[in-house]
Formats: structure tokens, C-alpha cells, sequence
């Protein structure tokens, strides 16, 4: 049933990318962002990225944009980049190409220590199977060294789980995050942590989802809340088949599975994007699919933007705030959603907008909070595979501009 109905949620790429594949296998393919009245958002191209981007771009302390790209390289398994601004646009460098046996096809989301080195995940890696690692950018007098912290193992025959998604830390060293497998093959949280004196990474899986009750397929970045409680999303389960949202707490001998919200379908499904906090500890994101409007099938998934608000005796209200009705505004949320300093929230969705790609170029959108808890749907830029197509993650920087990525390009939208 799982397969028959929603069968993309089997495939654990990032959701860009499973977007092109699915839609190729069914169709054969700081100042505020707040504008005035009768002003057009610009939308700038920053530099053409060969080898696909199908995640978004991180910013460093400096203000230096980071990101990976699927494919491409010195051996097409895959590269990490870096855009440096300056007076006359933004340079781009490689800073590595993956050769397989380091990992390859890597994930986004990179994250930063206080000492500016960076740390992500790939597919690929030198175990049995490739089923994945995390690794360490450090940055030296003579440039950038790469190190593998962790090899995987196979996805389905090995406890400590595969595939693994972008990472998070707690500050104090340590990372954390979702892969596929484990001891039930409904995938696993997990966290690294650095040896002392120097020594090797030691990995812990936190909790095994067991497929039915607590979930299949953890997807997305996990994130804290300043209990240092973990929250995440599956992508769906055996027996419901369209998600859910989760906690995991720190408990005596282990952490405490809590299941905040179960999708039904009809407000969504395949949430495979994680969660934010904003406001008064409500979470926020989106879904992959699902949604009430009779244009949503298998094979033409819609999505929804998604609000979970906390109320008494540990009880979570659903809210939709955005149930995408008909693909010309867009569709398949391909990123969670980002905040501004306003409370104005942004998203991208890999297709619908322009009908001259496969399925739609995709949309850059922006939900807006008014009179009454309605939020207004507007659209900031729609692809024209012109200008590339099927946008990804995106970030905000000090002033409110939005960065984001779209199959080979970095590109700015400005008030």
C-alpha cells in the first residue's frame, strides 16, 4: 500500500533530486524583506554551478557561501564549492571533488564551527555497500583539508544505519542526524562524537523507528529546542503511509520517542524536510505531497505548508497554512521554510510555476501573516528553465536577502 500510493517515498535521495527522477520515470523528463507597495522583488543569477545542485547553499561567518553539487568533479561523484563576494560579483572555487571512495552525490546543508570548519554527509564512502559517510572541511595555511569522521554501513544489513542526511550539533562538539536502515529498517537517529586526544569519531545510533508506530524514512535536518530535545520528520509509515513529525528527549538510559503529529494525507504527506521553531515554540514546514485539492495524484503530488502549535497536556494543534491548489503557483515543496526578522516566511517548490519544464519549473514563494492567522501566498519568482529550474534550500542573510539554488545555478532575490 505504501508503494502503490505514495512511491516516492521509498527512494531516499534529497527531495530536488528525487523530484527530477520521479518526474523523469512518471512525465518522462538586517533590513527586512518586506516589500512596498508595487515593488518587484529582483532575482539575480550569481554564478552557474556545473555538476547539479539539488540542496542549498550555507553561509559562513564572512558572509562566503558554501554548497555541494550532485554530480561533476575531477571524477562526476560530486563537488563542494565555495562563492566568495567581492567587488566585481561572486567567485567561484571547488574546494573538493568526491572520487567515490570519499563519498560522492553529497548532501547540503552544511554546517559551521565556532573555528569556521565545516562539516556534511555523502553517498558512497570506502565500506561494503557505499552506503555513506560524514566528513570534516578543516581549513589550513595551505587550503582546505578534507577528513571522513564516519563510513557507514550497508543501508539494510548493518545496525548503525546509511544513507545519511545533513547534519546538526549541539555546540559542544557533537553531530547529529537521520539515515535510512537499522535494526528494524525504518531508519535511525543518530550522533557523532570526536575522540579525545585526537582520536578517531565514535558513532551512537539514539533510536531505532520501527516502521509502524514511530515512523519510516527520518528525512531532513534535526534541530534543538533549548531543552535539548531533538525534533524531526519521517517521511511516512507502514501502516499510515503519509508522515510524521517526532521528538526525541534525552532520558535515563536512552532518548523518548514522541509522535507530535501524524499526516493523513489530506493535510499533507511525505514530510521529508524537517522542522523550525518560530514564535512561541510552534514548528513549522512543509510537505512533499499530500493536500486537499483534487489536482493532487500519485503521480502529480501537491504538498502543503504546515504549523504545529503546542497546547496543554503535551498535545500538538495542526494547522495548514498553504494547501498548494493548482501547479501554475507551484508544487512539491522541495525545502522547509525560513523565517525574517518580520515573521514573514519563505519556501521554493521544485515544480509547478512555468509548464516549459517537466512537470514545471519551480517557485520561489513567500507566505505572509495577516489579520486573522490567514497567510497571503505570493510568489517571488517563478523558473523559466531559462534561468535554470527546480529551486532547492534557501537562506537569508543580516539584510533579508534570499540565496538559494536551482538545477545549475546560485542565484539572489532582493526587495
Amino acid at each position: 500500500m505504501l508503494r502503490k500510493r505514495f512511491p516516492y517515498l521509498l527512494d531516499q535521495s534529497f527531495p530536488g533530486q528525487r523530484f527530477l527522477r520521479h518526474s523523469s520515470m512518471i512525465l518522462a523528463l538586517a533590513a527586512v524583506l518586506t516589500p512596498t507597495v508595487g515593488a518587484q522583488p529582483k532575482f539575480k543569477i550569481l554564478a552557474t554551478v556545473p555538476g547539479g545542485l539539488w540542496s542549498g547553499v550555507s553561509f559562513d561567518a564572512k558572509g562566503n557561501l558554501y554548497g555541494v553539487t550532485g554530480a561533476g568533479g575531477d571524477h562526476n561523484q560530486g563537488t563542494i564549492f565555495e562563492l566568495t563576494p567581492g567587488a566585481h560579483g561572486w567567485t567561484l572555487k571547488t574546494l573538493h571533488s568526491f572520487n567515490g571512495q570519499d563519498g560522492g552525490s553529497p548532501n547540503g546543508g552544511l554546517i559551521f564551527d565556532a573555528a569556521g570548519n565545516f562539516y556534511g554527509t555523502a553517498l558512497g564512502g570506502p565500506g561494503y555497500g557505499g552506503a555513506g559517510l560524514a566528513y570534516e572541511m578543516v581549513r589550513t595555511p595551505s587550503g582546505w583539508r578534507f577528513t571522513i569522521l564516519y563510513d557507514f554501513c550497508l543501508q539494510f544489513h548493518c545496525p548503525d544505519g546509511g544513507v545519511p542526511g545533513p547534519l546538526t550539533t549541539d555546540g559542544a562538539g557533537n553531530l547529529f542526524g537521520l539515515a535510512a536502515g537499522g535494526a528494524y529498517d525504518g531508519g535511525v537517529a543518530f550522533e557523532l562524537m570526536p575522540g579525545t586526544s585526537g582520536g578517531g569519531w565514535t558513532e551512537s545510533v539514539l533510536y531505532n523507528f520501527d516502521g509502524i508506530k514511530t515512523g519510516f524514512g527520518p528525512s531532513g535536518q534535526l534541530i534543538f529546542d533549548a531543552a535539548g530535545n531533538l525534533y524531526g520528520t519521517t517521511a511516512g509509515t507502514f501502516n499510515s503511509e503519509a508522515g510524521t513529525v517526532f521528538e526525541l528527549s534525552r532520558r535515563p538510559g536512552g532518548w523518548r520517542h514522541r509522535k507530535l503529529w501524524q499526516f493523513d494525507g489530506a493535510d499533507g504527506g511525505a514530510p521529508s524536510q524537517g522542522v523550525v521553531f518560530h514564535g512561541s515554540g510552534n514548528l513549522y514546514g512543509t510537505t512533499y505531497a499530500g493536500g486537499r485539492s483534487k489536482a493532487c495524484t500519485d503521480d502529480s503530488p501537491c504538498g502543503t505548508i504546515f504549523k504545529l502549535t503546542p497546547e496543554a497536556g503535551g498535545h500538538w494543534k495542526e494547522t495548514v497554512l498553504y494547501d498548494f491548489p493548482k501547479a501554475a503557483n507551484g508544487s512539491v515543496p522541495s525545502s522547509g521554510v525560513v523565517f525574517d526578522k518580520a515573521g514573514i516566511l519563505y519556501g521554493t517548490t521544485a515544480g509547478g510555476g512555468n509548464s516549459s519544464c517537466t512537470g514545471g519549473c519551480g517557485v520561489v514563494y513567500r507566505l505572509t501573516p495577516t489579520a486573522g492567522g490567514k497567510w497571503k501566498y505570493t510568489i517571488l519568482h517563478k523558473f523559466t528553465g531559462q534561468d535554470s529550474a527546480h529551486p532547492d534550500g534557501m537562506v537569508l542573510d543580516s539584510k533579508g536577502n534570499l540565496y538559494g539554488t536551482a538545477y545549475s545555478v546560485v542565484y539572489e532575490i532582493t526587495p
